[in-house]
């Protein structure tokens, strides 16, 4: 098996999208076995049934997905198994499939469990650790799903993301993660967060096959996409305030490698206010959050979470609204600013996983989920301690599948040493 630069060395080492179907099975048993040899260490799941799964298996399910083994965050309902939210003291949720289950079973896919969150998919640490360092936080929300796919327990698995929770723990855990654009797969079936903000996300291998994923959901055919190599990019810098832990000189040595290849590169310091690149979407988040979690005679959430909610119910109402000026403003800026190149370059996390007490910083997505684009995660190079390091590609709105191609050729190109 080949080791990419921040790719953990268990997951296996073919995308589920190039294994033929005749030999899905195998990879399906190898995946029951490392469930067997790393699930009481990595915790990555809050409930599985893998009685229902290898009964499912033996059918072989037809479809693109047919025979792939999934992991659903427990925020997204399940008929097959309870829905809890990250919290123990609430009832659970109804037992019906959401649409992004209901698609995945449909197409051949196969439920093994519901992968652990963080309580109502805010930041309180939850049991998964790390797959490569279980000292170390895999992320959050979607603490699970990453590390279910990382330790090479699933070859999907869906989350969500609301500020960071996709693009930060796969960054942590050495997958991919990819945000599609706003809309693209629908949310229903999800416990709402922000609806203005909540977005599916899903885990994979490979971009290759986070598109094949994704398309199969949205289109009901499967796409196997080819790698295309950038034209030109444009790298971000961001101000000295934000954390970067090591990006800074990765990414100028990156943009030096680029050019070698031919590869125009440009660079920018970051076109939008400080303040609102690191706080518009908690103004957002918070304002919507407040009002669906909070309601009278709804869900109880944990005290934290009540107590860091409770102040919006009295916000006015205008600095809500104001700060969704702002953020309609800001996506027509990046849709001009981004036109001209086939993605933008930044850090995926303010650095490598910390330590399991915490779920990490957001910073790096929470202003891109603002703005409804997609957005992706290829793990790209490795910390000192040999910790996944990713780098986050932008693209403007609706070109999910342009932006993969190119996340495609970064994840090949690991294997280059201009690139490592």
């Amino acid at each position: 098996m080949t080791t990419r630069a921040g790719n953990s060395t268990e997951m296996d080492g073919a995308d589920f999208c190039a294994t033929p179907p005749q030999e899905r099975a195998a990879l399906a048993e190898r995946q029951l076995a490392a469930l067997a040899a790393r699930e009481a260490t990595v915790r990555a799941f809050v409930c599985l049934d893998e009685d229902a799964a290898r009964q499912r298996l033996t059918k072989r399910p037809a479809g693109p997905l047919g025979g792939a083994l999934i992991g659903v965050k427990d925020i997204i309902e399940t008929a097959a198994l309870p829905t809890r939210y990250g919290e123990d003291a609430i009832a659970p949720g109804p037992r019906r499939d959401a649409w992004c289950v209901a698609q995945a079973l449909r197409l051949g896919g196969v439920l093994l469990g519901k992968t652990v969150c963080t309580r109502f998919a805010f930041p309180v640490p939850g049991p998964t650790t790390n797959p490569r360092d279980p000292a170390r936080t895999p992320g959050g929300s979607s603490s699970g799903s990453a590390a279910a796919v990382a330790a090479g327990l699933v070859s999907f698995a869906i989350g969500t993301q609301t500020a960071g929770s996709t693009i930060r723990p796969a960054s942590y855990c050495g997958v991919t993660g990819f945000k599609p654009s706003y809309g693209l797969l629908p949310t229903e079936g999800v416990q709402p967060i922000a609806p203005t903000l909540d977005h599916l996300g899903l885990f994979a291998r490979s971009p290759r096959d986070a598109w094949y994923f994704a398309s199969a959901l949205a289109m009901r055919r499967a796409e196997i996409l080819a790698a295309r190599r950038p034209r030109r990019v444009l790298v971000l810098h961001l101000p000295p305030k934000i954390p970067q832990d090591g990006y800074p000189e990765r990414l100028a040595a990156l943009a030096d490698a680029l050019r070698r290849e031919g590869v125009a590169v440009d660079t920018l310091h970051l076109p939008f206010p400080a303040d609102d690149f690191c706080q518009l979407q908690q103004a957002l988040c918070y304002w919507e959050a407040a009002r669906l979690l909070l309601a009278p005679g709804g869900i109880n959430p944990h005290p934290e979470l009540r107590d860091l909610l409770a102040p919006y119910l009295d916000q006015d109402i205008a600095e809500y609204a104001a700060a969704r000026r702002r953020r309609q403003r800001y996506q027509e800026q990046f849709a001009a600013l981004a036109s001209d190149y086939d993605a933008v370059l930044l850090p995926a996390a303010t650095g490598a996983a910390p330590a399991r007490a915490q779920t990490g910083d957001a910073v790096m997505s929470r202003f891109w989920t603002t703005l409804h684009i997609p957005a992706i995660t290829v793990p790209l190079w490795r910390s000192p301690d040999g910790l996944p390091l990713g780098l986050q590609l932008l693209g403007t709105l609706g070109e999910d599948r342009a932006l993969t191609e190119i996340a495609q050729w970064f994840f090949a190109g690991t294997e280059r040493a201009a690139l490592k």
